[in-house]
């Protein structure tokens, strides 16, 4: 399998010279959380949500973006892709071709490539067993906490008979008023077209970690009451099968239960991605 069968090829990008509310718009119009950067038609960059707010004082493009990343070819094989992003933090890389950019490629898409595929392994030897769980009643901030000390980037929400009720991630952490919050005090764009929609609806899901952002003060309120609706895979399901169940539920790290339906361990996208490398 190659780069071409799995990358995304319509790719929307911005050009230098260029300004924070310019990628906003970009970011806005696409619905989408990062976009390379061009300079007289070759790659120089890529700019992300995570990148505007963690320089929430800076203006020019030139200073958001993050220099000289990684790419690959269309005609790379995919377990070169693979092994980059097993080794490295990042999620996506651009594609390219002759010195022009053709494409981009996440893990996201990766895993949306397994789901079609018929790999019939089982997840038991992809899943970690180390999964971190927080109490439906628990207080946000406290769960909140538990992650960022964690390092955990999605919780199981248990009840008081310890089932599984629920899934809290690093996007649930960030509320509407909490961003409105953040927003106001870092002056996150000058423009007055930051509209609802973009600030609720994409800022939101794309939002750069919440343990990232230490002004946020989360809600004392339940987890219950922001928790997604529950997951969940068996050691024996294929691993194809595990990528769809991802995919339908759109998150990318999904508890594996037990035959007594007890947690017994976690599968992640990254961990998931491995079994290219393998075939």
């Amino acid at each position: 399998m190659k780069v071409k069968d799995v990358m995304t090829r319509d790719v929307i990008y911005v050009e230098l010279p260029s300004t924070r509310d310019v990628v906003l718009e970009v970011l806005k119009k696409h619905r989408i959380s990062s976009v390379p950067v061009l300079k007289d038609g070759k790659l120089v960059g890529i700019v992300t949500v995570k990148d505007l707010l963690r320089k929430v004082e800076e203006d020019q493009l030139a200073l958001l973006m993050t220099e000289n990343p990684v790419t690959v070819t269309p005609n790379d094989d995919i377990r070169k892709v693979v092994n980059i992003l097993l080794k490295k933090q990042f999620r996506r890389l651009p594609v390219i071709r002759r010195g022009k950019l053709v494409g981009f490629l996440t893990v996201r898409d990766i895993i949306k490539k397994i789901a079609e595929m018929n790999i019939d392994r089982p997840i038991v030897d992809y899943m970690c067993k180390n999964v971190v769980s927080v109490w439906d009643g628990m207080p946000l901030n406290v769960a909140g906490e538990i992650m960022r000390l964690s390092g955990s980037e999605l919780c199981p929400v248990l009840d008081e008979d310890a089932r599984l009720v629920g899934l809290v991630d690093e996007k649930i952490m960030l509320t509407e008023s909490l961003i409105e919050e953040f927003i106001e005090k870092t002056q996150f764009s000058s423009s007055s077209d930051v509209d609802d929609v973009w600030s609720w609806e994409s800022v939101r899901d794309h939002v750069v970690k919440f343990f990232e952002i230490s002004v946020l003060r989360l809600p004392r309120e339940p987890v219950r009451k922001f928790m997604k609706r529950p997951a969940y895979v068996y050691p024996q399901m294929s691993v194809s099968r595990c990528a769809r169940e991802m995919i339908r539920n759109d998150i990318d790290h999904i508890p594996v239960l037990d035959h007594m339906d007890r947690i017994c361990g976690i599968v992640k996208d990254k961990g998931l991605i491995r079994v290219l490398v393998e075939l």
